[in-house]
């Protein structure tokens, strides 16, 4: 305002020509004179300079936001930025190797963009994540810097489990280091691969998670493996890539529990299956499907409803982070049958079923899907049973009677004789077999010996009587 009031009083006391003063053309109807600078004196600029008292603030059209103002105040002024303000970072800090924190601010086909806290954004190749799992946007990834380049504005960074490019360069190997390698032979110990021109070793227990005993297959592929060992001066250099695949299976084990809830309802497959269940990879960990939770029918084997491979929804029914188990169950997606059996089957009545299966005790008969009874060996004949299988066979059609229905224990007593009349007992006719006389009584002959004395016969114990 000084050195304005002071250009008016020079133009009004003909110091300086009208013709001299310009007027501004971006202030609208509020213009004012403005002297053209080629023509003024040195002297007078310097008489205009001389009033300038200070730094004139500027007037704002709009407001600044609040975050912006307190870095803006922080850097011109020194002073402190306040905790909740998030100050990006100098990465002249950063070195390569270095691991880092990021957030998914974009996806692309080629390359993933993340946010590093540093004045230039990260960059990831997206090759460096399995087809179909690449992260979306505002997942956290754990990365390790390739590369700075300042320059270019960006940071290079991969995964932890990422491989890392090594140029031929012994130098730039390090323990724990993620590489790709290319198998070019086997071995009795293992497999020779090439990692960017350096020739390695991998022991053919470190291949996979499980022993493979034939490792041909192998051959010209391209594997991510963990450096375990190295040795530039002896050229030695060991590369694991069952190391890299259990710290995988780790870190999917980690996000998979973060992912997990009681009652969620998941798509899974089969991995194996036992006498006792089926175990069911989720994504990352396995959980156990118990032969009694598989169908609300009783089976004899898990193979009998599922196959390995086989893709099955299931339900979580408990979870133990610290034991790492998980229970499933496939049922409970079902409607429960067993709810209106003993309206559907009461006692008395009489259904019809097909045999499933035989057993030493008895017969099991499929009443509806799910839905079994049994026929107690006592309840197929009125007559003594020895063998099931000689009064019914597996896929019979038969029509029983209810005896008994037990919700609770899924129970259903069934009878096949209750519907036969039971037969009368065949009297046998009695026969009066004719009286016998007995026959007479032999006489006794006259006995021997005696006390008699005299001239008879000599007395027992004298063989001298009988000389």
């Amino acid at each position: 305002e000084t050195a304005e009031k002071q250009l008016t009083e020079e133009v009004g006391s003909g110091e300086i020509p009208r013709s001299k003063v310009q007027l501004n053309p971006t202030m609208g109807g509020n213009q004012k004179a403005v002297p053209n600078l080629g023509d003024v004196s040195e002297a007078q600029i310097s008489a205009s300079q001389a009033e300038y008292t200070g730094p004139v603030e500027i007037p704002r059209d709009a407001d600044i936001d609040s975050d912006i103002e307190a870095q803006l105040a922080a850097a011109m002024g020194g002073e402190q930025v306040p905790a909740h303000v998030a100050v990006p970072k100098d990465e002249s800090t950063l070195s390569s190797g270095d691991k880092v924190k990021g957030v998914v601010q974009s996806v692309h086909a080629d390359n993933i963009i993340v946010d590093l806290g540093y004045r230039s954004s990260g960059i990831l190749a997206a090759n460096q994540f399995p087809e179909g799992k690449a992260p979306a946007v505002g997942d956290k990834l754990d990365l390790v810097v390739e590369k700075v380049a300042p320059t270019e504005g960006l940071i290079y960074v991969n995964r932890t489990s990422g491989p890392r490019k090594l140029s031929g360069n012994w130098d730039a190997v390090a323990v724990d280091m993620v590489v790709e390698c290319t198998v070019t032979k086997t071995n009795k110990g293992g497999l020779d691969v090439m990692v960017s021109g350096l020739r390695a070793f991998m022991p053919a227990s470190q291949v996979d998670l499980g022993f493979h005993k034939d490792l041909d297959s192998f051959v010209g592929q391209k594997l991510q493996a963990k450096v375990t060992d190295v040795k530039p001066e002896k050229r030695n250099l060991i590369v694991s890539r069952r190391a890299l695949l259990l710290e995988q299976r780790q870190e999917n084990e980690a996000a998979a529990w973060e992912k997990l809830e009681v009652g969620q309802e998941i798509m899974g497959t089969v991995k194996t299956i036992k006498d006792y269940g089926a175990f069911v990879d989720l994504g990352g960990v396995d959980g156990l499907l118990h032969v009694a939770e598989i169908t609300w029918n009783r089976i004899r084997h898990p193979s009998d409803v599922l196959a390995e491979g086989q893709q099955i929804n299931v339900k979580i029914l408990g979870l133990d982070p610290e034991k790492k188990k998980i229970t499933l169950g496939m049922k409970q997606l079902l409607t429960n049958p067993w709810d209106h059996v003993e309206t559907k089957y009461p006692k008395d009545a009489t259904v019809t079923g097909k045999v499933t299966k035989i057993a030493d005790f008895g017969a099991f008969v499929e009443l509806e899907d799910q839905v079994e009874g049994m026929i107690h060996i006592s309840e197929l004949d009125h007559k003594r049973v020895g063998r099931v299988a000689d009064v019914l066979k597996e896929g019979e059609e038969v029509t029983v009677k209810v005896l008994e229905v037990n919700k609770n224990k899924k129970r259903i007593s069934l009878s096949l004789k209750a519907l036969v009349e039971k037969p009368k007992p065949v009297e046998k006719p009695v026969v009066e077999e004719p009286e016998t006389p007995a026959p007479p009584r032999k006489q006794a002959a006259n006995l021997k010996g005696g006390s008699s004395s005299g001239t008879g016969r000599g007395l027992f114990g004298n063989p001298g009587d009988y000389r």
